[in-house]
């Protein structure tokens, strides 16, 4: 059985990343998060520091990445670098030249094709292609226009949690992107993100994200 270790198992993602592999079977998996929840414990299991020394150190075959960016553009190199395969979650490597972005129903395949990193994409872009991918098999794409509505699960537990303590009249709509004067950087990353999992480098794609 594979050594498995979860980076940022205290996150929202995280902990059902856990979760769904204890389902599976899993029961002697390592959790890692930051210097601030390590120490806590987990399903009896303590959470250890996500240090370069420890991802680096040689004894994972498998480590799941749910931190942020820049968090996974640190600690990454020091888990593959110690033999482990990593499957990141972040946006850090999505576009990255050589590094496989997929969705196990539509390219699957490429999975094997890492040297060291699987990147995750968009929460967004993941059903989108699994519909995109058999209607270009059917009949091909000439231009996809896509609006999305994205949950406030996608900013982590701790917006999770500040929506739930916010009074209903005091919600509204965060979008916690960067934008260039045209469109978001969220819209731009689903356009792109589109393109090299379906491989069609010139498919138009017009996003609006909420």
């Amino acid at each position: 059985m594979p050594r498995i270790g979860v980076v940022g198992a205290t996150g929202a993602v995280g902990r059902v990343a856990v979760e769904l592999l204890r389902e599976r079977g899993y029961d002697d998996v390592r959790l890692f998060a930051s210097a601030r929840s390590a120490g806590s414990e987990i399903d009896g299991r303590v959470v250890e520091e996500a240090t370069p020394e420890a991802l680096a150190a040689g004894d994972l075959d498998v480590a799941l990445f749910s931190v942020g960016t820049s968090a996974s553009r640190e600690l990454v190199p020091h888990a593959v670098a110690g033999g482990a395969v990593v499957v990141d979650k972040s946006a850090a490597y999505r576009l990255q030249a050589g590094v496989p972005l997929v969705v196990p129903e539509v390219n699957g395949e490429r999975a094997l094709e890492h040297d060291g990193i699987v990147a995750n994409p968009n929460c967004c872009t993941i059903p989108l292609t699994c519909v995109l991918k058999p209607l270009h098999a059917a009949a091909g794409l000439a231009r996809v226009r896509i609006a999305t509505y994205q949950s406030v699960s996608g900013a982590g537990a701790s917006a999770m949690r500040r929506l739930a303590d916010e009074p209903h009249e005091q919600h509204d709509l965060r979008a916690d992107w960067d934008y260039d004067g045209e469109e978001f950087d969220e819209e731009s990353k689903l356009r792109a993100e589109t393109r090299k999992i379906l491989e069609l480098s010139e498919l138009p794609v017009s996003a609006t994200c909420m």
